[in-house]
C-alpha cells in the first residue's frame, strides 16, 4: 500500500506515531476490553438532545415493542438485497449470518433503543450529512456513530472515549478538538463530526474498501496493518475479518445491520418512539470569560441543566477562561433577554466567578505534562502558558504553578 502525499498533517501524526501498535489504547477504539462496555453504554445511555421527527405524526410514534417469532427479524438475503439495492450508498451492504444475527438483535433486544435512534437521527444526521459532503464522503458513515455512542453526545466510555464520535483524548486533540478543565468538543455535534470526517478522509487514502476504513475507526490501522500482513496482503474487510480483534470483527455486521434497520424499519412495522420536544428554536450568543452559567441562568430564568442540555461541550458553569468568545446556545426567548440583560448578568457573573488556587507542583521520574494536566483538569496548553514553557520537556525536580 502506497500513502497519497496529500494525506493532512493530522493522519501523519495518528498513523506514524500509533499505526504499529498492536493494542494501543489511545487510537480510536482500540482497547479489546472495549466490547462490554460499549454494549453497556449503548444498553444504558440516556440521550440528552429530544427531537422527534417532524414528518412522522404522533399518532404513529410509538413506544410500544414489537414481537417478533423467536426474536428473529424476517429477513433473507433475498429481501435484505432488494431493500439495499434501492439505497444510493457508496459503502458495501453486505449480507451473512453475522449480519443477520445482528439485524435480529438490534431489531429485538435492542427494539427500544433502535426506535430512539430513529427519531433522534432527524436531529444529528442533517449535521453529519453536511460535514460529510463537504468532504466528500459517504454520507452512510453516519451510522458509525449510532453505535458508537447510541447518539449520546454525554456518552463515556471505560477507557475514556467521549461523545458522539467515541473519541479517545490524544486521537481528539490531533482532529484539533478542544479538551480541557472548561469544555471537551469532543461533545460537539458539529465539532466531532468534523474531526470524525477529517479521520476517515485520512483513513479513506491508506484503505481501498470503506469497510476497512470504519473498521479501523473501531480497532486502530495499526490492527488493521496487522490483519492485512496475516491474510498475505489481502486488503478487502470479509479477506481479513479472520484476523482482527472480536470486537471489530462484530463492528462491521453491527455497522450494517444498524443502517438496514434505520432505512426499512417501518417494513418490519417498527415505529420511532415518541420524545417530547424542547424547545427547538435556538440562537448563538457570543460569551466571553467574564460570563457564568449560574448568572446566565438566573437572569434569564432557566436552569444551569437546561443550559447544559444545549450546551453539551461545557464542563463547568464558568465559560472557558483560555478563549476570547465563545457561542452557546439558548432558546431564542432566553436569547433576547441575554442581550437585552447582558449588563447585569455580567454583574452577577462576578458573583459566581470561581476562585483559583496556585499550586506548585514538583515533577516526578515517569511524568509527563499530560499526565499532569489529566490528573490536575487542566490542559497541556495552560500549564505551558503558567510556566512560559516552549516545549513538553521538564525533568523530575522541575516545580510547575498550576492554577485550579
Amino acid at each position: 500500500m502506497t500513502i497519497n502525499k496529500y494525506i493532512s498533517t493530522a493522519f501523519l501524526a495518528l498513523f506514524f506515531t500509533l499505526s504499529f501498535a498492536e493494542n494501543e489504547k489511545d487510537v480510536v477504539k482500540t482497547d479489546s476490553t472495549e466490547e462490554l462496555s460499549k454494549k453497556e453504554m449503548l444498553d444504558n445511555s440516556a440521550s440528552t438532545t429530544n427531537t422527534p421527527k417532524e414528518d412522522v405524526t404522533p399518532s404513529i410514534l410509538s413506544d410500544v415493542i414489537t414481537e417478533f417469532v423467536d426474536n428473529e427479524i424476517p429477513v433473507d438475503s433475498a429481501t435484505f438485497f432488494s431493500h439495499v439495492n434501492t439505497l444510493e450508498f457508496e459503502i458495501s451492504m453486505d449480507y451473512n449470518s453475522e449480519v443477520k444475527r445482528l439485524i435480529d438483535y438490534f431489531g429485538t433486544n435492542w427494539q427500544a433503543k433502535l426506535k430512539q435512534m430513529i427519531t433522534l437521527s432527524d436531529h444529528y444526521f442533517p449535521v453529519y450529512e453536511s460535514v460529510f459532503d463537504k468532504k466528500g464522503l459517504p454520507l452512510e458513515l453516519k451510522y458509525v456513530s449510532v453505535i458508537e455512542s447510541a447518539l449520546n453526545p454525554y456518552a463515556t466510555s471505560r477507557s475514556g472515549a467521549v461523545g458522539l464520535w467515541q473519541f479517545m483524548p490524544y486521537t481528539g486533540k490531533i482532529y484539533n478538538l478542544k479538551i480541557d478543565r472548561y469544555q471537551d468538543e469532543r461533545r460537539d455535534i458539529q465539532k466531532s463530526t468534523e474531526a470524525a470526517a477529517g479521520y476517515f478522509k485520512d483513513m479513506s487514502m491508506v484503505f481501498d474498501d470503506w469497510l476497512v476504513v470504519i473498521a479501523s475507526y473501531n480497532c486502530g490501522p495499526g490492527n488493521i496493518r496487522k490483519a492485512i500482513r496475516k491474510a498475505g496482503g489481502k486488503t478487502g474487510f470479509w479477506e481479513i475479518y479472520p484476523y482482527l480483534p472480536r470486537q471489530t470483527q462484530n463492528y462491521i455486521p453491527s455497522y450494517i445491520a444498524v443502517a438496514y434497520l434505520m432505512n426499512f424499519y417501518e417494513h418490519y412495522g417498527i415505529f420511532p418512539a415518541y420524545i417530547e420536544k424542547p424547545n427547538a428554536e435556538i440562537t448563538k450568543i457570543t460569551c466571553s470569560p467574564n460570563h457564568n452559567l449560574k448568572a446566565i441562568a438566573e437572569i434569564t430564568g432557566m436552569t444551569v441543566e437546561e443550559i447544559r442540555t444545549l450546551n453539551p461541550p461545557l464542563k463547568t458553569d464558568q465559560i472557558p477562561g483560555n478563549v476570547v468568545t465563545m457561542e452557546i446556545n439558548l432558546p431564542n426567548d432566553k436569547a433576547m433577554i441575554f442581550l437585552e440583560k447582558e449588563g447585569a448578568i455580567l454583574e452577577l457573573s462576578e458573583a459566581y466567578k470561581p476562585l483559583t488556587t496556585e499550586v506548585i507542583y514538583t515533577v516526578k521520574r515517569g511524568d509527563s505534562l499530560q499526565a499532569i494536566a489529566n490528573r490536575n483538569g487542566c490542559s497541556v496548553s495552560e500549564i505551558k502558558d503558567w510556566n512560559n514553557l516552549r516545549s513538553n520537556m521538564i525533568h523530575p525536580g522541575n516545580r510547575l504553578k498550576l492554577y485550579l
